[in-house]
């Protein structure tokens, strides 16, 4: 009986160039740089397995619990790799698999180097142009063997000639199935909602005494959005509710208890003055 292929790798290669990556700035610029260890353990989760992995309501978990991040941190930060491109947004919208076409082109690149079967079969986004010849398809003579790294490098130069023409399979910005919505009706938009308002109580940790402050909370978020330069990251009704509750839970409460603590310190030294003040008042009722 025949050895089972194995599908998963033990490891992948690491860009230098990897932090100069467009997509990559545009991730620690709207998710921080603990971004980039999320993004990284996806990566080995998914190499793992082999070029993708199928997206699971406890994937969030599992990633807070070897991170220390939130779970709403670390779902903010796959968002974010789908619409920046990091993974293919249209592929997961459609089947719910996290995969992209750079990390099916490193599978393959890396089972090709260590003379493995690679077969991508399910969920392709590289053309049948860019798929190399696996190992044990053609075996390859040793009188051959100094000829594969300058083979393999004309071959990279044909096919990147020949993938000019190839549409890209990840969608624009414009293309996303929400419509994309101006940041100046957020409020209106989410303050019509009822439905998200008693969410936000719920998730703001001050039950129904968040829902007065809603408004208000709404235009510090709004203008934390604009100073930060992320209004890329509210193009959709949907991206904009939940960026606001993980706005809220990492910097509005905060901001908010540290204004509260402000506002309590002013009360307490105004009534101390006044109450040293009444006491420094002379009796003229006092018996001698």
């Amino acid at each position: 009986m025949g050895r089972k292929n194995k599908i998963g790798l033990e490891y992948f290669p690491f860009d230098i160039d990897f932090f100069s990556d467009l997509k990559i700035r545009k991730l620690i610029k709207y998710q921080g740089g603990k971004a980039v260890t999320v993004y990284a353990l996806l990566l080995c989760i998914i190499y793992k397995q082999g070029y993708y992995m199928r997206w699971d309501k406890e994937l969030p978990f599992i990633i807070s619990e070897q991170t220390g991040y939130e779970e709403v941190y670390i779902q903010e930060v796959i968002k974010s790799c789908l619409v920046i491109g990091l993974f293919s947004n249209e592929l997961f919208e459609k089947e719910k698999i996290i995969t992209s076409k750079g990390i099916q082109e490193r599978y393959q690149y890396i089972c090709n180097l260590s003379k493995r079967k690679c077969v991508i079969s399910e969920f392709i986004l590289i053309s049948s142009e860019e798929k190399p010849i696996s190992s044990e398809e053609i075996p390859v003579s040793s009188e051959e063997m100094p000829k594969n790294s300058e083979r393999s490098a004309q071959s990279k130069v044909k096919e990147s000639k020949g993938n000019n023409n190839t549409p890209p399979i990840i969608p624009k910005r414009g293309e996303a199935r929400e419509p994309i919505i101006n940041i100046s009706d957020i409020k209106d938009l989410l303050l019509k909602d009822e439905l998200w308002k008693e969410n936000a109580c719920r998730q703001s940790g001050l039950s129904t005494e968040f829902f007065l402050m809603i408004p208000r909370q709404i235009d510090n978020f709004l203008s934390w959005i604009r100073s930060t330069g992320a209004e890329s990251t509210v193009l959709t009704l949907p991206d904009a509710k939940r960026r606001f509750i993980y706005w809220w839970k990492y910097t509005g409460l905060k901001e908010w208890k540290d204004e509260k603590e402000r506002i309590s310190g002013k009360t307490n030294r105004t009534g101390d003055s006044r109450s040293a003040s009444d006491g420094a008042k002379p009796d003229y009722n006092e018996v001698f």
